[in-house]
């Protein structure tokens, strides 16, 4: 039953923050992907109340999924790390921009760890076919990540690399939470 409820939230938290920012950009008609960061919307009103809250929701779901994933992947560090990420992610949402250092410290936490996960993940995933298959995308995730920074040179903003950086991450999750919510547990091992 937590690794189904672990999956589900893994599902669920691509779709939330999506649709969250989305709202937020939709709600923003100043905001560009070239000229501004993410967190420029969550500073001031109903797009900042979008946008914040759901970074706290899309990381309480990430913080639940990385803790059923930690029953599932052979190596448990990467998982782990996974969920110290999914708290600075709450923590990008209840520090916005308006709390410099705080938010500063807060986000580098979550794209470094974030990066740091799925680069242990991609590495040490490998008992079978499917985690071998998951562990292989976490690295090419960490590739995109990485090299998403060339995307900044020519651009003001980092909203770009930014969600080069985690996006992908999240539907990675996604395809996870599929497997832990909908496979049978009792009869087979993922």
């Amino acid at each position: 039953m937590i690794t189904k409820i672990s999956g589900i939230c893994g599902i669920m938290l691509p779709i939330v923050i999506f649709i969250c920012i989305a709202f937020a950009i939709i709600l923003s008609p100043w905001f560009e992907w070239t000229e501004h960061a993410l967190s420029d919307l969550g500073i001031e009103g109903i797009a900042a109340l979008f946008f914040n809250l759901g970074l706290v929701i899309g990381g309480i779901l990430g913080f639940i999924f990385s803790v059923g994933l930690q029953k599932q992947l052979s190596k448990k560090i990467g998982s782990i790390i996974l969920s110290i990420s999914s708290l600075a992610l709450i923590g990008v949402g209840l520090f916005p921009e308006t709390k410099p250092l705080l938010h500063f410290f807060v986000a580098a936490a979550f794209f470094v760890l974030l990066i740091l996960a799925f680069l242990i993940i991609g590495q040490t995933t490998r008992t079978s076919k499917f985690e071998y298959n998951m562990g292989i995308l976490a690295s090419v995730f960490v590739i995109m990540a990485i090299t998403s920074t060339i995307f900044l040179l020519p651009f003001n903003g980092v909203a770009v690399t930014e969600a080069f950086s985690c996006f992908p991450a999240f539907i990675w999750c996604m395809i996870y939470g599929n497997k832990m919510a909908f496979t049978n547990h009792k009869n087979v091992s993922i």
